[in-house]
């Protein structure tokens, strides 16, 4: 089965479909490679541009405030009136702004959001391409890692995430190929060198860590699986640290840059964790305010986690699931295999622990307050779901009853997709939360268009960072005309004296001021409270919460 690929006999030069069939269950050779692979990164990659189509079309790969504003980080590094990797920022870490960068270098990528479609397209390659190795060295057949695909691959809440410029993609791709490499590497007959652990493990493992914190936990957990496979290979206890040290050098690498970037770019190393627009900062107002339930209080982490997996993942996948960790469980015991899949449960302790320390917060229709904020965070585990799905897919029963197995796991699976799409947005947490950020959004929305229409010239203030502002890319001016916070000193002398540097001030107008969970307080309308400043401007726009005021003598 491992054999090479046999061509038809036409000329055509184009492998028979057997022959493509016969890969996706063939053994692993040898080598790095997993037969069958790319089928499966171009069928995954078709099935990201097909999503992308849809999410597009309806403008909703957009409706994120979090995605436009990673699309503007990645494009003020080459269009802004201080253009250079400093215009990374602190409070994201830079690997999913730096992927998209090029791309958001052209106007019709960054305007429409395609920039992030393309990004998300590759990382929706290189997820299922990790997914099949990972199952392919867990030693799955053909309908395993069938199984395992299609339960990736048919989950709309995932799906949706890869449309979009949100961090989750980049992330999840990053994870799954660390651990792919990890598996080829503890399952090999001949055992890898260190350097090619370093390569195929702790590069996409620097990109994981680089991308989220869950990438920060994984470095913890892979280098332990790693120390663990060479303690029982009985190469003794330094070889174990040698190979963990391997592991962790580049992505240690990548993190002493970062720190040295806060550092020289901030004044301070941590400027991410403890900067003004941290998540501690943010999960500060929400303890001040006695509405961070979960934390110090592990119950209800596990409850709120728990709810946004199931309403992002679904009840039939991880029902598959549960009965594939029992599988698992009588099949792998105590081997590499399922310290592999234990390799996977990474991201699901890292998001409880984070609750109940109060480091982060999720709200979804069974939290108090019922809101819908920071479900995807459940998104990371759906590739230990998927997986499991493919161990019961290849549970080793008798012929006949492993085909019944498989016939029922891809409609249970269909049904599940076909479920979540009857009701869309409210059944599936992660478009539930793009509906509400895109509602918030309606009014600034409706005044950038607006602005885009009329805009002839002119610098503009807005206060990108506050909320409902997030709406750059559909703004579409170039932001070197742009006075925002990311300028730096160019925007506090706007705030001080608008009408001496902004032809033009979009603000949040609403009068509460800001909610707990949504961000800074608007600059700009704070400047415009101010008589002396109201009186150089003229309303030319207002919508919902939103107004646009234009200099006076610029009419």
């Amino acid at each position: 089965m491992s054999g090479p690929l046999r061509w038809s006999g036409s000329g055509s030069g184009r492998p028979r479909a057997t022959d493509l069939w016969s890969r996706l269950g063939a053994e692993p050779s040898t080598g790095h490679a997993v037969p069958g692979t790319g089928i499966v990164a171009v069928a995954a990659a078709l099935v990201g541009l097909v999503a992308s189509i849809v999410s597009t079309r309806s403008g909703w790969n957009l409706a994120y405030a979090d995605a436009q504003s990673h699309l503007s980080i990645a494009r003020r590094i080459v269009d802004s009136a201080d253009p250079g990797l400093g215009q990374l920022g602190t409070v994201w870490l830079p690997v999913p702004h730096l992927l998209l960068m090029p791309l958001t270098a052209i106007d019709v990528l960054w305007r429409t959001g395609w920039a992030a479609c393309l990004v998300g397209i590759g990382c929706l390659a290189v997820s299922a391409a990790a997914l099949h190795h990972i199952a392919a060295r867990l030693g799955l057949g053909r309908a395993g890692r069938l199984a395992a695909l299609a339960a990736l691959l048919l989950n709309p809440s995932l799906l949706y995430a890869y449309t979009t410029a949100l961090t989750e993609p980049v992330l999840i791709a990053a994870m799954l190929a660390t651990i792919a490499g990890l598996a080829r590497w503890a399952t090999a007959t001949r055992t890898p060198s260190g350097g090619e652990l370093a390569v195929y493990a702790g590069v996409p493992a620097a990109a994981a860590a680089l991308s989220r914190y869950e990438g920060w936990a994984l470095l913890v957990t892979g280098s332990a699986f790693v120390a663990v496979v060479e303690l029982r290979r009985r190469q003794g206890l330094r070889r174990a640290l040698t190979r963990a040290a391997a592991f962790l050098a580049v992505p240690l690498v990548g993190i002493a840059w970062w720190l040295s970037y806060n550092a020289i770019r901030f004044g301070d190393p941590l400027a991410f964790v403890t900067g003004p627009y941290s998540a501690r900062a943010q999960q500060q107002v929400l303890i001040d305010n006695g509405i961070l339930p979960t934390r110090g209080n592990l119950l209800v982490s596990l409850s709120t986690y728990n709810w946004a997996l199931l309403e992002t993942a679904g009840l039939a996948l991880l029902v598959l699931a549960g009965l594939g960790l029992i599988v698992a469980a009588r099949r792998f015991r105590t081997g590499t295999p399922m310290l592999v899949v234990a390799l996977l449960t990474t991201s699901y302790l890292f998001s409880v622990v984070s609750l109940t320390l109060g480091q982060t917060s999720i709200s979804n229709d069974h939290t108090d307050p019922a809101t819908w904020w920071n479900n995807r965070f459940a998104l990371s585990v759906c590739p230990l779901l998927a997986l499991l799905v493919g161990v019961l897919a290849d549970a080793r029963l008798r012929a006949l009853a492993r085909g019944a197995v498989f016939v029922v796991i891809i409609p249970a699976l269909i049904g599940q997709t076909a479920w979540f799409a009857l009701a869309l947005p409210s059944r599936s947490a992660v478009i539930a939360e793009a509906q509400r950020s895109r509602q918030d959004a309606v009014g600034s929305q409706d005044v950038a268009r607006y602005l885009a229409t009329f805009y002839r010239g002119g610098d503009v203030l807005i206060d990108e960072s506050a909320r409902g502002n997030a709406i750059l890319p559909v703004l579409g001016i170039p932001m070197r005309e742009l006075i925002t916070r990311s300028t730096g000193a160019p925007f506090d002398a706007a705030i001080a004296d608008p009408a001496a540097h902004a032809e033009w001030i979009l603000a949040n107008v609403d009068g509460r001021g800001v909610g707990l969970d949504s961000g800074p307080h608007d600059l700009a309308t704070q400047a415009l409270a101010r008589p002396e400043v109201l009186s150089r401007y003229m309303l030319v726009r207002a919508s919902g919460d939103h107004a646009l005021y234009r200099r006076v003598g610029q009419l």
